[in-house]
Parts: structure tokens; sequence; C-alpha cells
């Protein structure tokens, strides 16, 4: 079983492996297929040597998606525990205004927009876990 929290702040910044961008365009959300995994997920990745993580995440949702006209903002850090011990990752919400073409062939096979979350989710724990959080942020509820 995979455990996913979120981490409540004045915890401390914890040392992220993971960003997690939850980004909207022209009132859906944006999900990347992943090459390796065969499913839907949001746009990911790991930050680089010396990387912060909004350069990180900025980067990934270029990277994954071919954003080219975007807003992001910080939502919350998270742990994900899947039985190794804990991991931490950094969730961003995005607005996007214009998508081009995504530079990552390696590991995506696509792009599309859903009104909700897909079915045919990659990391279903994690992904659906981070959208909710990511939802309510977009509605101005508390996370």
């Amino acid at each position: 079983m995979v455990k996913v929290e979120l981490i409540r702040e004045g915890g401390g910044t914890p040392p992220v492996s993971y960003v997690v961008i939850a980004a909207r365009h022209k009132g859906g959300w944006i999900f990347v297929r992943h090459r390796r995994r065969g499913g839907f997920e949001m746009p990911a990745g790991h930050p680089g040597e010396g990387e912060d993580t909004v350069t990180a995440a900025a980067r990934e949702l270029i990277e994954e998606t071919g954003a080219t006209d975007f807003t992001m903002e910080p939502v919350a850090y998270y742990s994900v525990d899947a039985g190794q011990g804990e991991q931490y990752g950094r969730l961003f919400y995005a607005d996007v205004g214009k998508l081009g073409e995504l530079t990552d062939h390696d590991e995506i096979e696509g792009v599309r927009i859903f009104r909700r979350m897909p079915r045919n989710l990659s990391l279903r724990e994690v992904m659906s876990f981070l959208f909710r959080v990511a939802r309510h942020h977009a509605d101005g509820l508390k996370v």
C-alpha cells in the first residue's frame, strides 16, 4: 500500500525528490501519457543537481507539455511511502495559456486535456491524492 500525506507548514523543508505540476488549460486539466508506465499522470519529474524546485517544476512543465505561456505557484510539500521509506515531493499549480510542442519524447507519449481525473492513471494513489489537493487549491478551498 502506498501512503501519501501533505506536510504541514512549519515542519521545515524536506529534501525534495519529485515535483508534480497540476496544470489547467482552457477549463481542463493537463495530463501526460507516460511511455513506460502506460497511464496518464500530471507532468512531473526530478529536480536536477543544484536546481531548486520552482525551476525544476517550470522545466518539467515545458518539457512534458510544451507549455509556452503559464503562471505557476507552489501548493504543498508531500510525502510518499511505498514501503521503502518516505520520499518527498512538492506540488505546484499552473494556469497554462498556450501549449506548444513537448520536447520529452523519451518519457512522454502524448498530452491530453481532461475535464476530470482520467481513469487510466499511472501511480494511481499518488496522482489521485495530489489531483484532489490541486483541485481544492484551484477552487480556493483550504487544503
